[in-house]
């Protein structure tokens, strides 16, 4: 009965036109914590203000105090960084809005990881209604009447589905595996990004209970053993089995983009414009020009003119840093 009545109220939930005040909850990214110089102390200052703006908007979202510790106010949240993983999922999720033309306000918490119903990052609050996950809002959205790729044949869809499966299963478990396994990574980047909000040792206990939880799963997909280089290798597949797809088209089904395209856009983008203790990573995407050009293309699009008109997207910004100059 529950989970019909939770199916009920969705679909009665989709009817409802997207409203203007949608916001999208995601975590703080780097960017926003160099202070060393004044574009990115800048950004702080922009990011400061939206989150003042943007401190209440319901009891359903309220900031929750993880293992009883007090809310951050928002100095600490200006600490915080977002690792490598999340903030892809962020860019493929505000790529697809954008393509679908829906007006989305980008909300940045520190704890947002801890105030999704499903503890996964990002998710998206319409109307009365918050939704997790890409998969779940990517449907969501479709129910509402928004679909990027209505206009292709059944085979161009599992064309479609096929390449998004390989990205899910390549670059996404990449940039875990980089994130939690490679181990200079691991303590040199990810444990004090993604225990900087809290307080030693629960800053320690939280960073390592997250690693053990994400290298359980790649032991369960048998990435576990593998080398750095193998890993490397298998991006590298990865992106030129995409840039074959690709080819000379503007997108991957020629002149209008699909869900592909926002979630390619968003992975690449990514480890395009996220400093890691390397380069070898971005080096992989960089050896395909076409991809390159691909990412600037979305980036000039969807969002280079929405800079103006959205102060709080965090993915704009970045871009105009990284990619257009």
């Amino acid at each position: 009965m529950a989970l019909a009545a939770e199916a009920f109220m969705t679909q009665l939930a989709a009817a409802e036109p997207w409203p203007e005040n949608a916001a999208l909850y995601q975590q703080l990214k780097e960017e926003q914590i160099l202070l060393s110089d004044n574009a990115s102390s800048l950004a702080v200052q922009a990011e400061q203000a939206q989150l003042l703006q943007s401190f209440f908007i319901g009891e359903v979202l309220q900031p929750s105090n993880h293992l009883g510790s007090p809310p951050l106010d928002s100095l600490q949240q200006c600490h915080v960084s977002l690792v490598l993983g999340s903030p892809a999922l962020d860019t493929v999720l505000q790529a697809f809005l954008q393509m679908c033309n829906l007006p989305v306000r980008v909300v940045c918490r520190a704890n947002a990881e801890y105030m999704s119903p499903s503890g996964k990052v990002p998710f998206i609050h319409v109307g009365n209604q918050v939704v997790s996950e890409l998969g779940p809002i990517v449907q969501f959205v479709k129910a509402k009447g928004h679909s990027l790729s209505d206009g292709l044949d059944e085979v161009q869809k599992a064309e479609m589905k096929a390449y998004m499966e390989l990205v899910n299963n390549m670059l996404l478990t990449a940039e875990l595996y980089l994130q939690w396994c490679d181990d200079v990574t691991v303590e040199e980047i990810t444990h004090p990004r993604y225990g900087s909000p809290y307080p030693w040792p629960l800053n320690r206990i939280l960073s390592y209970q997250k690693q053990w939880e994400i290298r359980r799963k790649m032991k369960a997909i048998g990435w576990a053993g593998k080398s750095l280089e193998q890993v490397l290798e298998d991006v590298d597949q990865c992106c030129q089995a995409l840039s074959q797809r690709l080819g000379t088209q503007p997108y991957f089904f020629n002149k209008q983009p699909t869900e592909l395209d926002a979630l390619v856009f968003g992975h690449l983008f990514t480890i395009l414009t996220t400093q890691l203790t390397s380069d070898e990573l971005s080096e992989k995407v960089k050896n395909y020009n076409n991809l390159v050009a691909f990412c600037r293309r979305i980036e000039q699009q969807y969002f280079e003119g929405h800079d103006k008109d959205n102060s709080s997207s965090a993915t704009s910004r970045s871009a105009k840093r990284s990619l257009l100059r």
